[in-house]
């Protein structure tokens, strides 16, 4: 006798189909929460927003009941942002559900369904770790692009500024202020002189908002690919005396920042020192995976779709500084 999929039997399906989901995504050891601030609850087809910078100097009065300079504020730079979706789905003909007992259909979709939470935290993590291992091409990458409906971003697969997310100086970003800088150092190695350079050209050099004004810019994350540079880092971070040196020197680098690896990191041998959850370097969760079980009525199979979306929006190229890797 057929034992096919009931309608009352669907929604038992997909609480499974949801909870094995949630397993296979708990498999993968997700990074980009601890590097992006994660906002929750994103509409539409993507977001736009317009910076708003200050009048300028505050006005020093040199007489008495001088009036105050009334002035509008002055726009910056517009930020974009896409969410992108994600699918699969499955299908089972009419037969192969039909001729085999529920409780054996139950464990097909509930293994697909685990292979779909997997899937999922695989594709979120490729998407947000393109942004380091992409963000030093010059032509650019399609995490980038913001465009959506009804907004065309202008400055297509690179940064808001239309630079790359990491420029070097021979291809210096300008402020709306007029001053130029960069936040990656190419042919750097990891060793402590180098991470010096670079912690102190985020620190300081890279210290400045968009009027040229001096700011804050202090960075806790030492970001490695896994293996050896980890090691490199843990040493850099963690060593009393100076790492790899003969003098009795202390280690001034000592506390500094945390090492953090990323397994999806595949930029060779590049480094990275910034700000982990920098509040302008969003990870926007669009929607939620979504699981529907339904029957095609055409050739009555049984179908399956999942389906995601989400999408980063960077507002600031000084959340993270690049040392070493390519730039293409």
């Amino acid at each position: 006798m057929a034992t096919g999929l009931q309608k009352d039997q669907t929604a038992l399906y997909v609480l499974d189909m949801y909870k094995a989901e949630r397993e296979g995504e708990k498999l993968v050891d997700a990074k980009y929460p601890q590097i992006f601030k994660v906002v929750p609850g994103a509409k539409g087809a993507g977001n736009k927003s317009t910076q708003l910078l200050g009048t300028g100097r505050l006005d020093r009065h040199t007489a008495e009941n001088q009036d105050i300079n009334f002035r509008a504020p002055v726009e910056g730079w517009s930020y974009y942002v896409r969410y992108w979706r994600f699918s699969d789905g499955l299908v089972l003909s009419k037969e192969a559900v039909e001729d085999v007992n529920s409780e054996k259909v139950r464990d097909i979709v509930k293994d697909i369904a685990n292979t779909w939470g997997e899937s999922a935290s695989y594709e979120k993590e490729t998407f947000a770790s393109s942004v380091f291992n992409r963000g030093g091409d010059l032509l650019g990458e399609y995490v980038f692009n913001g465009s959506h409906t009804g907004n065309s971003d202008p400055s297509g697969d690179l940064l808001y500024d239309s630079k790359p997310l990491f420029n070097l100086t021979g291809n210096t970003r300008t402020t709306k202020g007029g001053g130029t800088y960069f936040n990656a150092v190419a042919g750097l190695t990891l060793t402590p002189a180098n991470f010096e350079t670079l912690y102190t050209r985020y620190k300081v050099s890279m210290a400045f908002n968009e009027q040229d004004r001096p700011v804050e810019n202090r960075p806790d994350t030492l970001l490695t690919e896994s293996g050896a540079q980890y090691f490199v880092a843990q040493r850099i971070r963690k060593s009393e005396q100076m790492p790899g040196g003969q003098l009795n020197d202390i280690n001034t680098y000592k506390g500094l920042v945390e090492p953090m690896d990323w397994r999806f990191l595949s930029d060779s041998s590049a480094f990275y020192v910034g700000k982990k959850q920098h509040p302008k370097f969003q990870w926007h969760e669009r929607q939620m995976p979504e699981i529907r079980l339904f029957r095609e009525e055409t050739n009555k199979s049984y179908k399956a779709s999942f389906d995601l979306r989400f999408g980063v929006w960077i507002k600031t190229w000084r959340a993270w500084a690049k040392g070493g890797g390519s730039f293409a």
